[in-house]
């Protein structure tokens, strides 16, 4: 890792995550759906076992990062309590165990039953010209050819990225975590320890409608929680 990587790892991450969450507020709310009556029902997508995780690439041991202050009420976007709400049907069990990884100052959590690997980057990916700039190339691994995206400009607004003033992609991205068995990898600034989140100290997302791979956040540990699954799919539909 250059000077420069270590560097930007002090990036004010309060200031990513008030500026994730405020871009999650200002989103234009979902059109009421008409009502036809027909009984409403919740489907409940059943989630893929477990994959366990490639051991092609060193993933660095736990972090023993300095404290970090909590973001206190007035560092929140206003109305972050009363727009995010606790979504009780959701189907995640009691505890489970995610991934901590870093883009552009953010801390994202990946359930590992959706982590198929994590490898070095090593900036020798094949070009993918003609394809949206958040695309960096294709990544030959393990037979495989995979197209490997810029995660900070998928999960922040442009607007957004461009107040916290990261450097270029290259001069961050250190790893390539494997998702959607293999399929797609996410470029990440750096990849940190794997814990044990509690269901009830996660503020899931009661409505799904925009950024449907946005499971919810974790304020005690200031990340954000993604699922995998979902973001593949944006991946695969071509959503920007």
């Amino acid at each position: 890792m250059t000077a420069e990587k270590d560097k930007f790892v002090l990036v004010d991450e309060k200031l990513a995550l008030t500026l994730f969450l405020d871009s999650l507020l200002r989103e234009p709310a979902p059109a009421p759906v008409p009502e036809t009556g027909v009984e409403s029902r919740t489907i409940t997508e059943t989630l893929p076992a477990s994959v366990p995780i490639i051991k092609e690439a060193p993933v660095p041991a736990a972090i023993e990062a300095e404290p970090i202050t909590p973001v206190v009420e007035e560092d929140r976007p206003e109305n972050f309590q009363e727009e995010e709400v606790l979504d009780a049907g959701s189907d995640w069990g009691d505890e489970f165990q995610v991934m901590l990884f870093k883009v552009a100052g953010l801390t994202l959590a990946v359930p590992l039953e959706g982590l198929n690997g994590v490898v070095e980057w090593k900036d020798d990916l094949a070009e993918m010209p003609g394809h949206a700039e958040f695309y960096l190339g294709i990544l030959q691994h393990m037979g495989q050819r995979i197209p490997v995206v810029e995660t900070a400009s998928l999960v922040f607004p442009p607007d957004k990225l461009k107040s916290l003033a990261v450097p270029e992609p290259r001069d961050r991205i250190t790893r390539i975590v494997l998702i959607d068995e293999g399929r797609w990898g996410l470029a990440v600034d750096a990849v940190e320890e794997v814990i044990t989140l509690e269901h009830d100290k996660v503020r899931w997302r009661s409505e799904r409608t925009q950024r449907k791979w946005l499971l919810g956040t974790v304020i005690e540990h200031m990340c954000a929680l993604i699922d995998p699954h979902a973001f593949a799919e944006k991946l695969a539909s071509g959503e920007d």
